[in-house]
């Protein structure tokens, strides 16, 4: 069980940075206190792990014919790569991280590539930010046209604002673990080192245990760094972040959550102009998406090699 180490390492990666795409919003807003929402956060990403984690198996284990070795090499890869950014307080694709590991090791063992596979992961890392981003902009401008009717300035509205953006956050943290799960045990589950079952309890703790951990900087740059937000904004942006990682479960491909809330959270902030949005975050951050998979194939192709010298 010692090769599934690399596996829980990249779960605990994967809790620790994507924890922000959750309850981020909401923290910067003053809904809810950054404990409260690291406990939240933790118990339902586990629950999305444990009930619907499987779903996403499927695609990451076919991407590449895998061996032990493989799997191993390729997730210890993405988690140096995420860990390391998460130790900056940058938020990163660890779905990005974990496909540019599997594409790296599957040319150096040239075992070609499930092309099906492929092209659904590539189709996301486009769309999850383009459509959550849209998801924000049109709910934001429908709670601001309810709010312009007297009704935000009520008491009961702001509270069930606030009640509803922590539910949001829950729904989240459960999207986040079903979607996301398989970014640490696709790969060992596809060459049967874990059952599917196993892999996502065992994943959904990993996961759980790195939000309770080491969320705390990727968070506040979600919540606190990209543009300035209100309880509606938190609300809305949580609710396209949850909406679009979930639907994405529903077909079984990885999403990247850190895309879709960093486009939710600019989508919000583009209602209200471009200088309300931090624009060298929202060039900054999406470099760091590209630089992700550059950094886990070529992490992954040196290992390779280190690993065929000394056999």
């Amino acid at each position: 069980m010692l090769a599934l180490l690399p596996g829980l390492y990249l779960g605990w990666g994967v809790g620790a940075n994507d924890a922000a795409n959750t309850f981020g919003p909401q923290i910067g807003a003053n809904i809810i206190s950054y404990r409260r929402a690291i406990v939240l956060a933790a118990i339902f990403t586990f629950l999305g792990a444990v009930v619907e984690g499987q779903k996403v198996f499927g695609v990451l284990g076919r991407l590449t014919p895998l061996s032990l070795e493989m799997s191993v090499v390729a997730a210890l890869s993405a988690a140096v790569v995420v860990n390391v950014l998460t130790l900056y307080g940058v938020p990163i694709s660890t779905s990005h991280a974990i496909v540019g590991a599997l594409v790296a090791v599957g040319l150096i063992q040239r075992t070609g590539f499930h092309a099906p596979s492929l092209v659904r992961v590539v189709a996301s890392m486009v769309t999850a930010p383009l459509g959550a981003g849209a998801i924000a902009y049109v709910l934001y401008r429908a709670l601001a046209a309810l709010s312009a009717r007297r009704l935000g300035g009520t008491l009961a509205f702001q509270q069930t604002v606030r009640v509803a953006g922590v539910l949001v956050g829950c729904y989240a943290a459960y999207a986040l673990g079903s979607n996301n799960v398989g970014n640490a045990m696709a790969p060992f589950v596809a060459v049967g080192l874990v059952s599917p079952a196993a892999g996502a309890v065992l994943g959904g703790v990993a996961i759980a245990s790195g939000v309770l951990t080491f969320s705390r900087r990727v968070i506040m740059l979600v919540g606190k760094q990209i543009t300035a937000l209100d309880p509606v904004s938190a609300l809305v942006a949580a609710t396209a972040t949850a909406l679009t990682t979930h639907v994405f479960t529903q077909v079984g491909v990885p999403v990247s959550t850190s895309q879709a809330i960093v486009g939710a959270v600019a989508g919000v902030g583009l209602t209200k102009g471009m200088m309300a949005v931090n624009r060298r975050l929202l060039w900054l951050i999406p470099a760091t998406w590209l630089a992700s998979v550059a950094a886990a194939s070529l992490i992954a192709s040196v290992l390779f090699e280190a690993y065929a010298l000394l056999r």
